[in-house]
């Protein structure tokens, strides 16, 4: 078997191009196509180390870090000690998605792979390399480029979300129900009358602890007759509120007045007795994170 060192220092040095682009992006870091390419050669070069025996030390890893270390400091600079160190984990995460989504793709259509210290190999008798392989790197990456930039901008919007996330205790009729909520800064909604804050809840997470009187007034929107089938304890709970949804025109919300809310707020509980419980009939979270929306002044900031 022929190896070719050119095709060898072309193939990864483009894949490492493509890799600190990505890490760029999602890093939003702003820096010019010739550093990502001065980096890309470094990365091209070490590639072709592991042609000569006398260079295996350079595969220990200790090395392997010091270079990409190198590649990072070339392709992005030195701002701050904790953007450099950001930069660094950012493209040794996109180097695993990436580079392992590209080897397990090459390996499912031609089914060979060959990769060696961290080296990705393509052979055929022709000497340019297997078409499948460098298929993959056209055409592959720029899926594999797509889907990697929308899971870290996933991961970003639920880390995001997720410092707004509290656990939420309702005690009702004795009973406690347990769910998440959503801390919205700009949900504003008050029963116009007491001026106690609305805190939405999916009616789900409710079900348990409403008679079906209730269940059914709501889901039909039947506020006059929907009343006679109440006891005198839930009547004494219920609360009609008109509110206006974005988008859409005024509607009348069903609110409950709960026995107490416990909100769980940097590591204290917060009980919250003056409120009330709207009842949202659909999925307040699509991916269902959470249950229910809280109103800002439920909790200290």
């Amino acid at each position: 078997m022929v190896i070719y060192a050119d095709l060898i220092f072309l193939l990864n040095g483009y894949i490492d191009f493509l890799l600190l682009w990505l890490t760029s992006g999602i890093r939003k870091q702003q820096t010019s196509i010739w550093r990502l390419i001065a980096a890309a050669i470094i990365g091209g070069l070490y590639s072709m180390l592991h042609l000569w025996p006398h260079f295996a030390v350079a595969y220990f890893l200790p090395i392997k870090i010091l270079v990409s270390m190198i590649m990072i400091w070339v392709a992005f600079g030195w701002n701050h000690f904790r953007s450099y160190i950001r930069n660094l984990g950012v493209f040794y995460l996109v180097c695993f998605i990436a580079g392992g989504a590209l080897i397990a793709l090459h390996y499912v259509v031609s089914g060979d792979s060959q990769v060696a210290g961290g080296i990705f190999f393509t052979q055929t008798a022709n000497g340019w390399g297997s078409p499948v392989s460098w298929g993959m790197i056209i055409v592959g990456f720029p899926l594999v480029w797509a889907y990697t930039r929308f899971s870290f901008r996933s991961l970003e919007e639920r880390r995001r979300i997720n410092q707004y996330l509290a656990p939420v205790k309702i005690q009702l009729q004795g009973d406690e129900i347990v769910c998440t909520g959503l801390i919205d800064t700009g949900n504003q909604l008050r029963d116009p009358i007491t001026r106690a804050p609305v805190m939405m809840v999916e009616i789900q997470s409710l079900a348990s602890q409403l008679p079906n009187e209730l269940i059914e007034m709501i889901m039909k929107k039947d506020w006059e007759n929907g009343w006679l089938g109440l006891s005198t304890e839930w009547m004494k709970r219920v609360r009609i509120i008109p509110y206006r949804p974005a988008g859409r025109d005024f509607e009348m919300l069903i609110a409950i007045k709960p026995d107490q809310v416990a909100i769980q707020h940097e590591d204290q509980w917060n009980k919250v007795e003056k409120i009330l419980i709207g009842i949202d009939v659909g999925r307040i979270s699509s991916d269902g994170t959470y249950q229910a929306i809280i109103h800002p002044s439920c909790v200290s900031f």
